[in-house]
């Protein structure tokens, strides 16, 4: 069955931002959409939530992988855990980053330290690769808090399509507005 799994960010839950929307869209197309509380979401930790997803959800070649901003590092480090005979449909990212060298905005609210456990001990790029379809890697050179080289390291190392959304900030609606209930680019992209 065609699904979809969306990873809030650093602090969120599932009922804010687009998640909404894009659960209740995708459903109406035959979708199965999770969007779960991630544990210790104040601290990010890549490994606690592998082990809460592998005994809650089923990853399979129908399974589109979201994550928005902290999200998008804990799909990629999701991606590295799964076993190699694991291959998903797609990989979508939002706002995503690869270390904890973000901008000083950012790290106005949230300290460094607070990622310590987001990241594996170093990227496997191909093994990242090997494990999805394709990656699609949301952007927009307005956000305050993610630089885009963050972005374009990304589409280098999985042969990702960038796409930028021009001022999106942080594809939030604290940072963005009302705008970031929605998110018809990203549906698109589950549904093609």
């Amino acid at each position: 069955m065609k699904n979809a799994l969306i990873l809030h960010g650093i602090g969120g839950n599932p009922g804010i931002n687009w998640y909404s929307y894009i659960v209740d869209q995708a459903k109406k197309i035959g979708y199965q959409v999770s969007v779960p509380q991630l544990p210790s979401s104040d601290k990010p930790d890549l490994n606690l939530t592998y082990k809460f997803l592998e005994r809650a959800y089923v990853f399979d070649n129908d399974t589109v992988l979201i994550g928005h901003s902290s999200g998008a590092s804990l799909a990629l480090g999701i991606l590295q855990l799964l076993p190699a005979s694991i291959v998903i449909r797609r990989t979508i990212l939002v706002s995503g980053f690869i270390d904890t060298n973000l901008t000083l905005e950012l790290h106005k609210y949230i300290p460094k330290s607070d990622y310590h456990k987001l990241f594996p001990q170093e990227w496997d790029w191909e093994k990242i690769k090997q494990s999805s379809g394709d990656f699609i890697i949301f952007y927009s050179l307005s956000d305050p808090f993610v630089q885009s080289r963050h972005a374009e390291t990304m589409k280098e190392k999985l042969s990702g399509t960038l796409i930028e959304i021009p001022n999106a900030l942080h594809f939030s609606v604290t940072s963005g507005g009302e705008r970031f209930k929605q998110f018809p680019e990203l549906l698109e992209k589950i549904l093609e």
